[in-house]
């Protein structure tokens, strides 16, 4: 099920101004004079852009990822250190001392090393069994690219988290959560509050319960009342269904609400994606 939000209030105002433009028409078929006609496409054209003036706000939910992640449907096809983190810099590597992977499976933390970021079959088989209840860890030993005589070994880091196939989702639909987030809190925005490229931004997280945790405003805005607001609509919020690995085993996952100019700079900051 696709549940990504992305929420122009327009397409709901968008809807009223074309059942307006309906009745229009059939007046235009009921015998009324043409200035009586246009006189009435003038007043219902202002009244419907007016209404756009004041309640045009974009408003998206979002996924919140962690620095380095992959889905779980891809752990069968990874085979290089690359395919664990697209952003591994393989050109600063002349020669591998080791790669080792390190995850916990079944409980128990379990280790398997190799030579090169080609993995071998006992890493990719880690991988793929490893508890979804923790991060699989990787460390790389290897003599840098460069021209110095006494080159030194160097260590590099990274833990990579697998997410869920299947994301948190409203209980009562993407539709429904919408109407909630306009109904309790968009159409208390005043108009103007968001010019040019204001944005705020309010993280949130769906705990393995489907219970809203961990609110927190990460990007506020010029109005600390309307961050309390939106504060407070996103704790009240009913309960979603959590997110869910395979085997059925739940974990929590992080969302942000974002309100405004979604090309903001500082967007790159929150490191969000579409719910897919």
């Amino acid at each position: 099920m696709t549940t990504e939000i992305k929420t122009p209030i327009n397409d709901v105002e968008l809807l009223t101004f074309q059942h307006k433009f309906f009745h229009l028409t059939l007046f235009k078929h009921s015998g009324m004079k043409k200035n009586q006609i246009l006189l009435i496409v003038l007043l219902s054209i202002g009244c419907a852009f007016n209404s756009f003036a004041q309640n045009d706000l974009n408003f998206e939910i979002n996924k919140v990822l962690p620095f380095i992640s992959i889905q779980e449907n891809k752990l069968d096809k990874i085979n290089t250190l690359t395919d664990l983190d697209k952003r591994y810099p393989t050109s600063w590597v002349r020669e591998y001392i080791s790669v080792e992977i390190s995850a916990y499976k079944n409980g128990t933390q379990t280790k398997a090393s190799g030579i090169s970021d080609v993995l071998t079959q006992e890493q990719k088989e880690l991988i793929r069994l490893a508890d979804r209840s923790s991060d699989i860890a990787v460390s790389v030993m290897y003599l840098p690219e460069n021209s110095l005589k006494n080159n030194t070994v160097k260590q590099y880091d990274f833990n990579v988290t697998v997410m869920p196939d299947k994301n948190a989702i409203y209980s009562e639909g993407a539709a429904q959560l919408i109407q909630y987030l306009q109904k309790n809190c968009i159409v208390n925005i005043e108009a103007g509050s968001f010019m040019g490229y204001d944005m705020t931004a309010i993280n949130f997280t769906i705990n393995e319960q489907g219970r809203v945790t961990d609110i927190q405003v990460s990007m506020p805005s010029k109005d600390t009342k309307i961050d309390e607001m939106l504060v407070a609509a996103i704790s009240k919020m009913p309960s979603w269904k959590p997110a869910e690995f395979s085997n059925g085993f739940k974990v929590k996952q992080n969302f942000v609400l974002t309100i405004g100019n979604m090309e903001n700079c500082m967007v790159n900051l929150l490191n969000i994606r579409p719910i897919e």
